[in-house]
């Protein structure tokens, strides 16, 4: 391969990279918080690493629900996790839902994460579009089509909600 090539797509990598995982200083609780497409990164940034760590590696998953997800085929699942890194439910669900994902081996490359504001706005997701007031929300689909929800905080369990969502035929 051509090195002049390489280099350019070392730059693309790079870009498309550092279009994620940005923050903005909140205009209501004047301080920094995710805003926009991020990826599993953005929970290493300072502000979120007092909540992030601490709660993913505390979690302990149902693992008899874990079981049971596991033997689901994730083909043509793709989640949607829109989050606010300024949100007390979001610094409890996000970390446990990622490592519910982590434990199931979902395909991360099908997982989608949107930081929203305090005001639900972001430049890459319109929540208002995708009837989303509350976060965290995971939009689950499949074949591109919305299967189920969980909003702001399970009804049973992370596991069980997730567990009944993508059992749907």
């Amino acid at each position: 391969m051509n090195k002049s090539l390489l280099f350019f797509l070392f730059i693309l990598f790079n870009l498309t990279l550092s279009a994620q995982n940005k923050t903005i200083e909140d205009t209501r609780l004047k301080k920094h918080v995710l805003y926009g497409k991020v990826t599993l990164e953005a929970f290493e940034l300072d502000i979120c690493k007092d909540w992030y760590g601490p709660e993913y590696t505390k979690y302990k998953a149902k693992n008899g629900i874990i079981k049971k997800l596991r033997k689901l085929s994730f083909k043509n699942v793709r989640i949607d996790l829109i989050l606010g890194s300024w949100c007390h439910d979001s610094h409890r669900e996000v970390p446990r839902f990622i490592k519910i994902l982590d434990e199931i081996r979902f395909p991360f490359e099908n997982l989608n994460m949107n930081a929203l504001d305090t005001k639900k706005e972001s430049p890459d997701y319109n929540a208002q579009a995708n009837n989303v007031s509350r976060v965290p929300t995971a939009i689950v689909y499949r074949n591109n089509e919305e299967i189920g929800r969980i909003i702001e905080t399970p009804n049973q369990s992370l596991e069980k909600d997730l567990l009944k969502i993508l059992s749907k035929n």
